[in-house]
């Protein structure tokens, strides 16, 4: 897996392969998806989210770190190998999709949990995008790039970033064992909760969609945003706010070039199986019939006018 570098190896190759045999067809590619959540799920989350369940948070930073290495290969290939456009957006525009999400400490009075909060956020929202956009490599995690982990060498492009966003976590500071600096537990907000216990917050969205752009500069989609919802009762609600924090980040100055809504179908996921209902559509798994919620009305309308309902 990701904790041998051979796999960046093949990565590249299969890169490769898909811009050739696809590039009469693609012209937007994401290179990476959620290298974060990759690394986290598999060797940091408790319990285990992700093969192989092993608490280690040093190879959750060799994962990030070959991750990191991965999409600079990947931008490469795609660059070299698909030179037919089809679309104004020329040729081949490469980008990476992380997932994004908004951390505050769970007591603001406690200095603790105020450390914990600005560690993670800095570890799961900043190192891996100023790794690949700035070659800083922040080994040792301390927030000082030292010479040796400035590797302008490996900033080979980033085209555009893609943001996904679903909810805000309560930082606290919490004991492992080990590296103090991994000492932290995640919660949920206050707030309402979707059927994935995730806190339903939609002035994270604007916030982060801020946060990338002042950092980065560089063009957004939102290539994910949606809510686990079962009984179909919050999905519209979901949908409009959030919208509506997305067009005040536009007000903002945020370039956004798109939104996708996660997802058309309810789809499989690695944690949780076929459990959680997150498509616009849901899908009888005996019959396979797809029956729309009551949000495909309302998100198609959006999506004709290119307006939000009054």
């Amino acid at each position: 897996g990701w904790l041998d570098q051979r796999t960046i190896v093949e990565f590249a190759k299969y890169t490769a392969y898909a811009a050739r045999a696809f590039g009469d067809l693609v012209d937007l590619y994401a290179t990476i998806n959620e290298a974060r959540i990759v690394g986290q799920h598999g060797y940091l989350s408790d319990p285990p989210e992700f093969p192989p369940g092993l608490y280690s948070p040093e190879h959750f930073m060799t994962v990030l770190h070959h991750l990191s290495i991965a999409h600079v290969v990947s931008y490469d290939q795609v660059k070299r190998w698909d030179s037919t456009s089809t679309s104004d957006l020329g040729p081949a525009t490469v980008g990476v999709v992380c997932v994004l999400q908004y951390f505050d400490p769970a007591d603001p009075g406690n200095p603790r949990d105020v450390e914990a909060a600005r560690f993670v956020e800095y570890l799961y929202n900043e190192w891996f995008l100023n790794s690949i956009t700035k070659g800083d490599f922040d080994v040792n995690l301390d927030g000082t790039i030292e010479p040796h982990e400035q590797r302008p060498h490996m900033v080979r492009g980033c085209d555009f970033i893609g943001v996904n966003y679903y909810t805000r976590w309560l930082v606290k500071h919490a004991v492992k064992g080990g590296d103090p600096r991994f000492d932290y537990a995640l919660g949920p907000g206050g707030g309402e909760l979707t059927d994935s216990n995730w806190d339903v917050y939609p002035p994270g969205l604007r916030h982060v969609l801020n946060w990338a752009y002042d950092r980065y500069r560089r063009p957004i989609y939102v290539t994910e945003n949606g809510i686990t919802d079962s009984k179909d009762e919050r999905r519209v609600g979901y949908l409009l706010d959030h919208l509506g924090q997305l067009h005040a980040a536009i007000e903002d100055g945020v370039p956004v070039l798109g939104y996708f809504h996660w997802s058309l179908m309810d789809n499989f996921e690695w944690s949780d199986g076929y459990k959680m209902r997150f498509g616009l559509y849901n899908v009888d798994r005996e019959t396979k019939e797809r029956t729309p919620t009551k949000a495909v009305p309302v998100y198609r309308e959006i999506a004709s006018s290119n307006t939000l309902p009054e």
